[in-house]
């Protein structure tokens, strides 16, 4: 995922933040998305929970970003990891510190000062020659900033300058609320506010992604330089298919 995103090309994943099972995996594998979200800031989700559905996934050859529950200390973005995870989508991003935490924390060395247990479940329980495997890993994980507040928005140039970050990920409903227009998603402001987000990533080489529940959404932003996308939740793709169906069962009687 993250070499097709370095490529240019456009990949697509739900977030998770409801239903507790491995399977899950499995059937966004089989729906052929690129990856999904495991929410752990929203969620109930214990870790023990999330391993399982990380393990899954790898055995499904399908990536999980895992969004910790917040940003404030190294075991909540070091653990997920360790894990398996193929990265983190961290949220509540808003001064330069809290993303040179998030890369310390985030990165093995020299980039950052991870802490080292390399035989976990994250390199299959084979650390291998110590070097080259944190060399492997800080290659391959993916970290997202989450671009969900006004102060983030202010100060993005200088977020997304610091070394070690991958991408810029927008909550347009966060950040709708930050800027004093809670639900207005579309307003003209909240929509500048999401371009500005594109242009800065780009100028920094930085992925630029949104998450949205609307395919004709998605496509929009698409076209506008969004290479990253948050497609729906478990809840919303549940809901949707059972109303749907519903409402076909009953105009069949």
């Amino acid at each position: 995922m993250k070499k097709d995103l370095k490529a240019g090309k456009v990949v697509f994943g739900p977030m998770v933040s409801e239903i507790r099972s491995p399977g899950l995996a499995i059937l966004f594998a089989q729906a052929g998305f690129d990856f999904f979200f495991i929410d752990l800031e929203h969620s109930s989700f214990s870790l023990e929970t999330v391993s399982d559905m990380v393990m899954a996934a790898r055995a499904a050859d399908i990536p999980v970003i895992v969004r910790p529950a917040n940003r404030k200390s190294a075991e909540y973005l070091s653990r997920p990891l360790d894990i398996g995870a193929s990265g983190l989508l961290v949220p509540q991003i808003k001064t330069r510190q809290d993303v040179e935490n998030v890369v310390r924390w985030s990165r093995y060395q020299p980039i950052g000062s991870r802490g080292m247990a390399l035989a976990r479940q994250h390199t299959f329980f084979e650390g291998g020659n110590t070097q080259e495997t944190m060399g492997q890993l800080n290659e391959e994980i993916l970290v997202a900033l989450q671009i969900e507040h006004r102060d983030a928005i202010d100060n993005l140039g200088d977020l997304l300058s610091v070394p070690g970050i991958d991408a810029a990920f927008v909550g347009p409903a966060d950040l709708a609320a930050s800027l004093g227009i809670p639900g207005k998603t579309s307003d003209a402001a909240v929509e500048e506010a999401i371009g500005h987000v594109i242009k800065v990533a780009e100028d920094n080489s930085v992925i630029p992604g949104i998450h949205t529940g609307s395919v004709d959404k998605a496509r929009y932003w698409i076209e506008r330089g969004m290479r990253m996308i948050g497609f729906c939740t478990d809840i919303k793709l549940i809901l949707q298919i059972s109303k749907q169906s519903v409402q076909e069962l009953r105009s069949a009687l």
